[in-house]
């Protein structure tokens, strides 16, 4: 997501050139939260259903990374919520992997354009 919101920063500045002023670029998102970016690449890509696989995405990763945690800590793991967890965690795996396939194609069509219009 930051390489395309970088990419269309460029792109955006390109177009514009000195009619109007466009100071955002790659290094003003490179600490963007998970949340920042998802709500600044929705506003440059037209996916609909690529923003909707990733925000479902984002609250599964926002699972593993703020509570999932809590259960596997101490001296009696919950076995009964890791043992659930542990198949949905597999099937995200293939969630990712077209959600990752899918920024690279629209990444790639976005430097299509670019390169197209330069």
């Amino acid at each position: 997501m930051k390489m395309y919101i970088g990419k269309s920063y460029d792109f955006i500045n390109a177009l514009v050139g000195d009619r109007i002023h466009f100071g955002f670029s790659i290094e003003d998102v490179e600490n963007y939260p998970l949340e920042r970016l998802m709500n600044t690449f929705v506003k440059l890509n037209r996916n609909k259903e690529l923003h909707k696989r990733l925000n479902k995405l984002r609250k599964q990763r926002n699972y593993i990374a703020h509570e999932a945690l809590l259960v596997t800590i101490g001296d009696n793991p919950n076995m009964h919520t890791l043992n659930k967890k542990s198949r949905e965690f597999f099937e995200l795996e293939d969630e990712l992997n077209y959600c990752l396939k899918a920024l690279v194609s629209e990444f790639e069509k976005l430097h299509l354009q670019y390169v197209g219009n330069a």
